[in-house]
């Protein structure tokens, strides 16, 4: 069997070194010391140990991916011959380390012996450091998801190159004046100084190798310039707190309903502007509402925003089985074929009219109309085109005139229009909805123009006739 035992060594002198580290040293056949550059190298020859290093590699490789793959196959071939002791600076982030891991045999036998890592050592440094800090191997840290509001230390910041990718990371969330510490030392005596620098500057410090690390402390919500989902909860939890917003802390499920259809409509007119930056601003208010109903929901013990999102995630999984699963869909129109299939094993849905009757009632009902008319048109129960529906809006309108001409009730007749209407428009591939918001946005912008010619003339709606209204709405078209 594979015997190999990896040991911390630390940053420092012999000074850092645990008894069990240095016992397992002495008792070892044989040593592999990552590399001679390393201060504990001298104490260990004066104590007698001998050993090998795999400084050599560093020569070969031409970069840190094949250096860490081409370290671990020499050290599982050593143990091949013998059980080995390797020694590493600090064992939770050597990368070696974790390459051996990834690469050994199921039957090796892998021991790692902690001791006082490097980030206990720049912690200790840190003044007033948290509780809680947030640790990444500077290499692993780009596309990390993490949070402005709490600490972070970036250990192994071996190059100008990592460093500046770690610095745009940051620099997402962080202002570029955010004060951080930077941690150089001496590899030979392994010693240890820190510094605070600006976090624009993370990348232009005059050396870099395996002691560089970089302190970043959290920064309060008011000073950031930009923010991530977890802070909008968190202003949420804020704004409907005890001593919160006395407006948001009345808000109720139902009360919000209005604001999340009027924010929708808000980033659909964006969006059909083609002006990006109401778009994100728009697509944030969406967000809000969700955030808010999310936050009413978890005070109620109803749900919070986990469920929500979980929610989401679990329904885009079980809804991609062509990505997730084993099933294949090569176009949109088989995506969607593959969608309604499972929606309807779910539901327990075995008729077209209970398809039809599972369209939810939540929807406005122009947009209803569509959904139930493209079930209806999937078992081929449809006009031929948009003319042929379009037949259908004159006939309807001619049943509204006659129930105004015979002075009856027009209720269902101006339902049967309107459905017929959402048939055109669902022919032409347009949403109703939007189409009568924009119509509406037309009028309101018209009517605006009227009003500001008739201000114009001096004159008021009061003294004027439809008619003349009229001339000044043909005006401002």
């Amino acid at each position: 069997m594979n015997r190999l035992t990896i040991v911390t060594l630390g940053t420092g002198g012999d000074v850092f070194l645990t008894r069990g580290v240095e016992r397992a040293l002495k008792e070892a056949r044989r040593v592999v010391l990552r590399t001679q550059r390393h201060p504990m190298a001298d104490a260990l020859r004066a104590e007698g140990v001998t050993f090998e290093t795999l400084d050599s590699l560093y020569d070969e490789c031409e970069d840190f991916d094949t250096f860490n793959h081409a370290a671990a196959v020499r050290l599982l071939a050593l143990c091949d011959e013998g059980p080995v002791c390797y020694a590493v600076s600090d064992a939770a982030f050597d990368t070696t380390v974790s390459t051996l891991q990834r690469l050994k045999p199921r039957d090796a036998l892998v021991t790692v012996l902690p001791g006082v890592s490097h980030a206990n050592r720049c912690l200790a440094m840190v003044e007033g450091a948290p509780a809680s800090v947030r640790l990444y191997a500077a290499a692993e840290f780009e596309g990390a998801r993490v949070s402005s509001g709490e600490a972070l230390l970036l250990m192994e910041l071996h190059s100008r190159e990592c460093a500046g990718a770690c610095k745009l990371s940051l620099m997402e969330l962080l202002p570029d004046e955010t004060a951080v510490t930077f941690f150089s030392g001496d590899e030979r005596t392994g010693e240890l100084e820190s510094r605070a620098i600006p976090l624009y500057e993370l990348d232009r410090q005059p050396a870099y190798d395996h002691l560089t690390a970089a302190y970043v402390p959290a920064v309060p919500m008011e000073r950031r310039s930009r923010y991530d989902m977890d802070d909008l909860v968190q202003v949420m939890k804020r704004l409907r707190s005890p001593d919160g917003c006395p407006w948001d802390r009345e808000q109720t499920y139902e009360s919000l309903l209005t604001n999340l259809l009027e924010e929708s409509y808000e980033y659909i007119q964006a969006v059909r502007d083609g002006d990006i930056e109401h778009m994100y601003d728009e697509l944030g208010d969406v967000l809000l509402q969700v955030a808010f109903h999310a936050e009413i929901a978890r005070q109620h013990g109803d749900f919070d925003i986990l469920d929500v999102t979980s929610a989401i995630c679990r329904k885009m999984i079980e809804r991609h089985t062509h990505i997730f699963g084993t099933e294949h869909a090569a176009t949109a129109g088989e995506v969607l074929d593959n969608w309604e299939a499972l929606k309807r094993r779910q539901r327990g849905i075995t008729t077209h009219a209970q398809a039809m009757e599972n369209v939810s009632t939540g929807l406005s009902p122009l947009l209803r109309a569509v959904k139930v008319q493209n079930k209806a048109h999937k078992v081929g129960f449809d006009y031929p085109d948009a003319a042929g529906a379009l037949g259908k809006v004159y006939e309807e309108a001619d049943e509204v005139a006659r129930c105004l001409h015979d002075g009856v009730d027009a209720e269902d007749e101006l339902g049967d229009l309107l459905f017929s209407v959402a048939s055109v428009c669902r022919l032409l591939g347009k949403n109703p909805d939007i189409a009568l918001y924009g119509a509406i946005q037309k009028f309101i912008s018209r009517f605006k123009n009227m009003e500001n010619e008739i201000n114009k003339s001096e004159k008021c709606f009061e003294h004027l006739t439809l008619s003349e209204m009229d001339v000044y709405w043909n005006a401002g078209k």
